[in-house]
């Protein structure tokens, strides 16, 4: 049997999601091949580069405009033709001939919508499962072709609901983080004693942190406290701060997060989709910090409703007082933690490996049989007339 999981690297969640899957499966009883393939850069191995720098300036620089076009699509109708529909047909009937795979998992709106498609043109019992990789409700999501869903909480579930997804395809699994992070030591800090504070700043692979330096001068001189800076794939940052303060440690991009988190007793980050779920499975208390993307002021409201962390909003001084405020309760931080527990304790109820497992069983006569296969193996070309739609 073989997985083949669909993702792409715009920002770093959607591809850590799919390591994440990966992992989880390679770890469970699934007896499969399982290989992640980045879309773009297979089916456009010469401007996925350019495509990804695009989109990290657009976050970094425009990210107003950005919010516009993500609130503008986001209850328009659902089933969206990908982009560039006609090349991408042409692209993923000669990526199914090469990779044969018998199930896809895709962490990217355009891989679900690409394959959803396919499936409808073909008429194609391919099984398909979308995992969601914000708590978001988005219709870029929703694919008519879908078979399931796995999303991060409820609050995405009843938005899909409401858009027409069946209640039975949906699973509330969380979203996934590599199952290192769910090794919470047994030795924490109490965070009441101040003797040796540590709190991890995280910006996500993008490294989207406060470019000043009178944010991390204000750190550096809360007592007592050690702080690490994750500034990811922000080198200028990066440059900043190294060899800068005696108690503040800059690091670029780390593959081994979970490792830092386990001396964490605070997070501060923006609240993207998978840091949140990592720190949750870590149990460490998020501050989310200024939230900009339309996608981080969802997961922020997450937080804040149920109530693992708080959002932090404001100029570097006043996100200086609330940090050392909170700091200092260590009975908040307690009520934090416990709730991330029970978070994990309801995510357990449908784990990932155990629902891909039951969906297996249910659709093994599917396997390797699809339309596109028997058609290739005639000889035949496929021909898709459609024209090439810019769904901008």
């Amino acid at each position: 049997m073989k997985i083949i999981i669909m993702t792409g690297r715009f920002g770093m969640g959607h591809f850590m999601a799919a390591q994440a899957i990966k992992k989880i499966l390679d770890n469970s009883p699934v007896a499969a091949e399982i290989e992640i393939i980045d879309w773009l850069e297979y089916a456009t191995p010469k401007y996925a580069g350019q495509l990804y720098r695009l989109f990290g300036f657009a976050v970094n620089n425009v990210s107003k405009l950005y919010n516009q076009r993500y609130k503008w699509l986001e209850n328009k109708r659902t089933n969206r033709k990908p982009e560039l529909y006609h090349y991408f047909m042409k692209q993923f009937t000669k990526f199914l001939m090469e990779k044969q795979p018998d199930i896809i998992i895709s962490t990217l709106p355009v891989c679900s919508q690409v394959v959803s498609w396919y499936k409808e043109k073909m008429q194609s019992n391919l099984p398909l499962i979308t995992c969601v990789t914000d708590i978001t409700g988005h219709s870029e999501w929703i694919s008519r072709k879908t078979d399931l869903y796995f999303v991060g909480s409820g609050i995405v579930k009843e938005k899909l609901v409401s858009k027409g997804v069946p209640l039975k395809q949906i699973y509330i699994t969380g979203i996934p983080v590599n199952p290192l992070f769910d090794n919470v030591p047994l030795n924490k800090t109490d965070v009441c004693e101040p003797k040796s504070r540590n709190i991890l700043v995280m910006g996500g692979g993008l490294g989207m942190l406060p470019g000043n330096t009178e944010f991390y001068d204000n750190l550096s001189q809360l007592t007592n406290t050690k702080v690490t800076v994750i500034t990811g794939q922000n080198t200028e940052l990066y440059g900043k701060l190294s060899g800068r303060y005696d108690n503040l440690k800059a690091v670029g991009f780390v593959h081994n997060v979970y490792e830092y988190m386990r001396e964490a007793d605070m997070i501060v980050s923006k609240p993207g989709g998978i840091t949140t779920f990592e720190a949750i499975n870590a149990e460490v208390p998020i501050i989310a910090l200024n939230p900009v993307l339309q996608q981080e002021l969802y997961n922020a409201e997450f937080i804040h409703e149920v109530q693992i962390g708080t959002v932090i909003e404001g100029n570097t001084s006043e996100c200086l007082i609330d940090i050392e405020r909170l700091l200092l309760d260590g009975n908040q931080l307690r009520i934090y933690k416990d709730n991330m527990k029970k978070l994990k304790n309801k995510f357990a109820e449908n784990k990932l490996d155990g629902i891909v497992i039951r969906f297996l069983k249910e659709t093994t006569c599917q396997f390797g049989r699809t339309p596109l296969t028997e058609y290739y193996a005639s000889g035949k070309e496929i021909i898709l007339h459609e024209k090439v739609n810019f769904n901008l």
